[in-house]
């Protein structure tokens, strides 16, 4: 009877004591052959609606599955299936809708006083320089005139003659200053030789005084240029600066 290591399997003799491969000592008691392994037992396959003894079930009482409720399909339809977006709250979007119409008409003005401000541009003075030398005296004695009676009204009392010079002034400044604007005023010279007089003889009678200050000394200086330039002018004596004559 045929005998095998127990070590490596190699079928040795049966009085042999060790085995020629590997070396180990052969066992007498064991047994002489290895038993083969047990085979698989082979089972029918089982029908999934077969009943608990066997037998087929009917296939009319068999209820069919549903399509896409297996475990393979189960996975792909749950990564498949798109994500659902969450609708706005209706509230929501009535109170955006709300608001909007306010927005928009907020925005309107901002937009109309922008393309105003943008058309329009820079505001400049519309100023005529004088080229004469009369036009420079009248006009730049009246303006220091007018300030020095300025100047007294804010620190004395008012008084409204003073107001009236102040006046005066202003406009005999402005004829010379913004001529082109200014439209034709018949006896112009000979209202602004009254004025300046008037104005220089009220200097003359407070620098008389004690208590004359810079107001009272900015009037006599520009109701005396403006004389000179007036008399100038009456008299044919004016002389050009570059350009025609006032």
């Amino acid at each position: 009877m045929a005998r095998f290591c127990a070590n490596c399997g190699t079928e040795v003799e049966e009085n042999a004591v060790f085995c020629p491969t590997c070396g180990q000592a052969i066992d007498q008691a064991t047994e002489s052959e290895i038993p083969p392994a047990p085979a698989w037992p082979e089972h029918p396959p089982k029908d999934a609606h077969a009943d608990p003894d066997g037998e087929a079930a009917d296939p009319e009482l068999v209820a069919p599955e549903p399509a896409g409720t297996s475990e393979d399909d189960a996975p792909a339809g749950r990564f498949e299936q798109p994500t659902r977006t969450e609708e706005r709250p209706v509230q929501a979007d009535r109170s955006d809708r709300s608001a909007s119409p306010s927005r928009h008409a907020t925005d309107a003005p901002e937009d109309r006083t922008g393309e105003g401000s943008s058309s329009s541009g820079p505001v400049s003075l519309p100023v005529t320089m004088p080229v004469t030398l009369s036009a420079w005296l009248i006009g730049g004695g009246a303006a220091f005139a007018a300030l020095g009676v300025l100047i007294g009204l804010f620190v004395g009392f008012l008084n409204p003659v003073d107001l009236v010079l102040l006046l005066a002034l202003v406009a005999i400044a402005v004829t010379v200053f913004f001529s082109s604007n200014v439209p034709h005023i018949p006896n112009l010279r000979l209202m602004t030789l009254a004025v300046v007089l008037i104005g220089f003889g009220m200097a003359l009678d407070r620098l008389s005084l004690t208590r004359a200050g810079i107001a009272d000394l900015l009037l006599f200086l520009g109701t005396a240029a403006a004389v000179i330039g007036a008399i100038l002018l009456e008299l044919g004596r004016d002389q050009p600066l570059g350009g025609p004559q006032r």
